[in-house]
C-alpha cells in the first residue's frame, strides 16, 4: 500500500510530539529540511518553531503531509487516517480547521489561500517543497528509481552511486513517533524492505568490485535494517573471508544459521 495510491487508510495517528519538541532556530539562508525517517524534524529557513503551542492533531497532520515527500493527498485518505471515528462533515471540519491553525504556525500573518508550505489542490493537500528543499522522503524516493533504472543496463557506477544516496537518507523507521498507527504502519514496513534490499544489493556490488570493508560494512547495515536478508548474510559472510579472516565468517555463517533455525529453516550444508 502506498500513500500515493486514493485509497482510504484507515487509522489514528498517534497524538504525541516528536523529538523536535524544543524551539529551533534557522539561518534565513539555509534551505528548508524535512526528515521523516528516524524521527520527524523540520527546519524552516528564519523561523524559530515552538511545536508545544501546537495541538497533537496538528503535528500529526503535519508529519502525515511531510510523510509523502511534497505529493498531493486526497482529503478522504486524511480523513481516514486522522478522523477516522468521526462523520465525513465533521472530519472535513476539522481537517480545515487543522491546515489553517497549521498554516498559520508555519507561516504566521499568512492571508487565506497564500500559503507556500501547505497548500490545497482540488480535494486534495500537500506540503510543497521547493527545489531546493532537503527532504529524505523525496531523496530516498528518487535514489532507489535511479537505481531501478540501471537495473539490466550494466551502470555499476550510477548504481552505487543511486544505492548510497538512498541509504544515506534512511536514518531508521518512517515516523517512530506515530507507533503502530495503521496509516504509517505499511509505508514504514515498505520503506524498511526497500532499504534492507538497497543495502544488500549495495554490499553485493561492493564485493564484486573488491571493495571486502564496504561490503562488509553495507551488509551489516542492512542486517540491522533486516536481519533476516539471506543475500546480506552471505555477502557479509564471503566479505571476512575473502579478507583473511576465516574466524569472522564462520562466526557469521554460524549466527546466519541461528536466523534460520528460529524460522524453522535447516542451515545450509558446510563444505567439510
Amino acid at each position: 500500500m502506498r500513500y500515493a495510491s486514493h485509497q482510504p487508510i484507515r487509522g489514528r495517528a498517534a497524538e504525541k510530539p516528536g523529538p523536535q519538541a524544543a524551539p529551533l532556530s534557522v539561518d534565513a539562508g539555509s534551505p528548508l529540511v524535512v526528515r521523516c525517517f528516524g524521527g520527524f524534524h523540520l527546519e524552516i529557513p528564519g523561523r524559530r518553531l515552538d511545536w508545544t503551542t501546537v495541538r497533537p492533531r496538528v503535528r500529526a497532520l503535519l508529519r502525515f503531509l511531510a510523510a509523502h515527500g511534497g505529493r498531493p493527498v486526497h482529503r478522504e485518505i486524511i480523513l481516514m487516517a486522522l478522523w477516522p471515528e468521526l462523520p465525513v462533515g465533521s472530519g472535513i471540519r476539522n481537517l480545515h480547521v487543522s491546515v489553517s491553525t497549521l498554516r498559520a504556525f508555519l507561516e504566521p500573518g499568512v492571508r487565506r489561500g497564500e500559503s507556500r508550505f501547505v497548500r490545497r489542490d482540488s480535494e486534495s493537500y500537500l506540503l510543497a517543497l521547493p527545489r531546493t528543499a532537503r527532504c529524505d522522503v523525496r531523496s530516498f524516493e528518487d535514489a532507489v528509481a535511479a537505481w531501478r533504472r540501471t537495473v539490466g543496463t550494466g551502470q555499476r557506477g550510477v548504481a552505487v552511486a543511486a544505492l548510497r544516496e538512498g541509504l544515506a537518507q534512511y536514518a531508521g523507521d518512517l515516523l517512530p513517533e506515530d507507533g503502530p498507527a495503521e496509516w504509517v504502519v505499511a509505508e514504514r514496513d515498505r520503506y524498511r524492505t526497500l532499504a534492507a534490499e538497497a543495502a544488500a544489493t549495495l554490499a553485493a556490488l561492493e564485493l564484486e568490485a573488491g571493495n571486502l570493508a564496504a561490503a562488509a560494512a553495507t551488509a551489516r547495515r542492512g542486517l540491522e535494517i533486516d536481519g533476516f536478508r539471506d543475500d546480506a548474510w552471505r555477502v557479509l559472510a564471503e566479505a571476512h573471508q575473502r579478507s583473511g579472516d576465516p574466524a569472522a565468517a564462520a562466526r557469521t555463517r554460524c549466527a546466519y544459521d541461528q536466523v534460520l533455525r528460529t524460522l524453522g529453516v535447516p542451515g545450509p550444508a558446510r563444505a567439510a
